[in-house]
């Protein structure tokens, strides 16, 4: 009877899907029939929910990484009563709750916002990290769970998902459990069309423990999930040899059934042969959910034991602040960095400064570079914390070698898992390997912080390959993210509080390499201005020039002001644009206001962009090539940022 039910449900659930996909008119139809035996083992008979609760903090994660096959998991939230068949109904619609891919925020129940491939297998391997830090902290009687990962051919070659698997494998994430759909099918063809990799040695040869099943057996996918769960010392990675479009009527193979919804006749007969009314579309039976949910009894009571251990444990009022501070991640008081006017500071060096002050009293600060912690000056909090691993789940830095984009994956799975506030840290050029996820913790208002240094053509003696251009505008690009370039040590400590502050965007904060002057306060506006993103750090009434600048070349617009002593010269600092424009119009009015002057940008980056505050008249100081190899202010001498160069240019244009 069991295996009759169970059957029923499979066939239930393929055609739920494939009627799902059909009346959307678009979708993926094939890949969630190859991946749904293991699937619904999984969400049946294995993952820990409360059925009552999609965001219960003990639950198991699971991750999508083939996020196109959204319609599969919307199909097992359905059977858990988070979404209703209208919501099937609805799948790929303005404003329903089963968007084309898996959002996370916006359906119950999903975890990642997936879809670009492989970046799911980081965040997967993010969860899985954090869930090993926090049992420790907090004991594994409150923070005990799995995390499942489904991932399939096309994940596996991107580079990202190698580079987080090898991270995986070296940690030795034992909670971490993989499945891996391997249906020999892409949108092209055939996967031996462009791959020949023999994906269970590259598992093997990364520290993974490794099982090899037909993925179609469901009693064999049980007995690998149980396997996986025992090996504690190596994450587990089950290969399931699966069949694209499996259970359909005559296209099983078809590697076209990947990314569209199958004909009407095709639907209807393969609704016959799994023995289902083919005239009958979105059928749920009650018998079937009845058996799916047969053991949420025992999941609430799973989940009552637990609060009653969190309730008894939050008596002690050390154990309560801490538990409490995990869900606020709030900035504790310390003694903030405060540098003294005559000195000159790299920037960088606030951030090891900040963070090696805060690790101490925020055990829920984590983060690491890409092999560059001297640079990125994080050096100093991998010796406090220690470097998480194998042997140390309780460390906190995270030495990533030189993997940007696999970095910045498994950094927005630590968000999306909760309970720590993490960073990334390398050089601002190398933004260009991260971005792709950068924009998905954008979209799915992840928190996430990276420290970005050598965030100029200052940099110097590296050269062009090594001095960002195009990537202080093209980081502006990006929406809900916040871009905070402060122009000296002072002001880069107002900017390290800003980003940690924020719960529901990530932050980048742009260093430089090169000593800046620490302003005099006294002579211009206090660093705590920088907060309105955009403000007049040296005022001028009724100004004959205002110049717009950022980061390290506000001193030298300042620098060009006093030149101009002949002039009336007011300078805005615009070190952060998305804060700015969230200030009040008044205020914004009050920055901006000018009568006939004229209107000038200098940032040592591409000048399109700057128009926005320069309008089409402006002058517009930066670079619009590339950069070159030579000591910082030789390199400024070749661009015509100097003083001297840009003073004389305004003057022609005032006469």
């Amino acid at each position: 009877m069991k295996q009759d039910i169970e059957q029923k449900s499979i066939n239930v659930c393929k055609a739920l899907i494939l009627d799902t996909v059909r009346k959307a008119n678009s979708g993926h139809s094939g890949g969630p029939l190859s991946s749904i035996d293991f699937t619904y083992v999984l969400y049946k008979d294995f993952l820990k929910i409360d059925p009552d609760d999609p965001n219960w903090f003990n639950r198991d994660r699971f991750v999508m990484s083939v996020g196109h096959l959204s319609a599969l998991q919307y199909a097992m939230l359905s059977l858990i009563g988070w979404l209703d068949i209208d919501d099937l109904k609805n799948f790929r619609q303005l404003h329903s709750k089963t968007p084309g891919h898996p959002e996370r925020g916006e359906v119950p129940g999903v975890d990642a916002t997936t879809g670009p491939l492989g970046q799911g297998v980081g965040n997967a391997v993010g969860m899985a990290v954090a869930e090993c830090i926090l049992s420790k902290q907090f004991g594994d009687d409150l923070i005990n769970h799995y995390t499942y990962l489904l991932h399939g051919d096309g994940d596996i070659q991107e580079p990202v998902a190698q580079g987080a698997i090898a991270l995986a494998g070296h940690w030795g994430l034992g909670k971490l459990i993989a499945f891996y759909d391997a249906n020999d099918a892409q949108i092209s063809g055939k996967v031996s069309r462009s791959d020949s990799t023999d994906y269970a040695k590259f598992f093997e040869s990364n520290h993974w423990h490794i099982q090899e099943i037909n993925g179609h057996d469901r009693d064999a996918i049980r007995d690998a999930i149980r396997i996986a769960q025992m090996e504690i010392d190596k994450p587990s990675i089950i290969i399931g040899k699966t069949i694209m479009a499996h259970g359909t009527a005559s296209m099983e193979y078809d590697h076209n059934t990947h990314g569209m919804p199958l004909p009407e006749d095709e639907i209807k007969a393969t609704k016959i042969k799994l023995g289902l009314d083919a005239d009958k579309t979105f059928q749920l039976p009650k018998e079937v959910i009845s058996d799916f949910r047969s053991s949420f009894d025992y999941a609430r009571k799973e989940v009552l034991a637990w609060k009653k251990i969190l309730e008894k444990k939050q008596n002690d009022k050390s154990f309560s602040f801490k538990w409490n501070s995990m869900f606020d991640l709030s900035l504790p008081d310390i003694d903030w960095p405060k540098y003294e006017y005559g000195t000159k500071l790299a920037t960088r060096k606030v951030w090891g400064n900040v963070i090696e002050k805060l690790c101490t009293k925020m055990p829920y600060l984590v983060g690491g570079s890409a092999d560059l912690e001297p640079s990125n000056n994080t050096g100093g909090f991998a010796k406090i914390v220690g470097d998480f691993g194998k042997d140390n789940f309780s460390g906190r830095n995270f030495a990533y070698g030189v993997r940007e984009f696999p970095m910045g994956t498994i950094n927005n799975g630590i968000a999306q898992h909760g309970g720590l506030l993490v960073f990334g840290a390398t050089f601002f050029t190398f933004s260009d390997y991260e971005r792709p996820a950068i924009r998905l913790r954008a979209l799915q208002g992840l928190p996430v912080i990276t420290e970005y240094t050598h965030d100029s053509i200052f940099v110097g003696e590296d050269g062009p390959t090594h001095q960002p251009i195009e990537h202080l505008m093209a980081a502006r690009t990006i929406p809900n993210l916040l871009v905070l370039r402060p122009c000296d040590a002072n002001e880069a400590v107002i900017a390290c509080k800003i980003a940690m502050e924020q719960k529901n965007r990530p932050s980048i904060v742009l260093l430089s390499r090169q000593g800046l002057p620490v302003l005099d306060r006294t002579i211009y506006e206090n660093e705590t201005n920088f907060r309105r993103g955009g403000y007049v750090i040296s005022h001028s009434d009724n100004p004959d020039v205002v110049i717009f600048s950022s980061g390290s070349e506000i001193s030298l617009s300042l620098d060009v002001k006093e030149k101009l002593n002949d002039y009336s010269v007011k300078v805005v600092n615009m070190g952060c644009w998305e804060l700015f424009d969230e200030q009040p119009q008044s205020y914004k009015d009050s920055v901006l206001k000018t009568e006939n002057a004229l209107l000038v940008s200098i940032e040592a980056g591409i000048t399109n962009g700057w128009q926005k505050f320069t309008g089409r008249f402006g002058l517009n100081f930066g670079i619009d090539n590339y950069g070159a190899s030579a000591p910082g202010d030789q390199v400024a001498s070749h661009f015509k940022l100097t003083v001297e160069d840009i003073t004389v240019k305004i003057k022609q244009n005032l006469k």
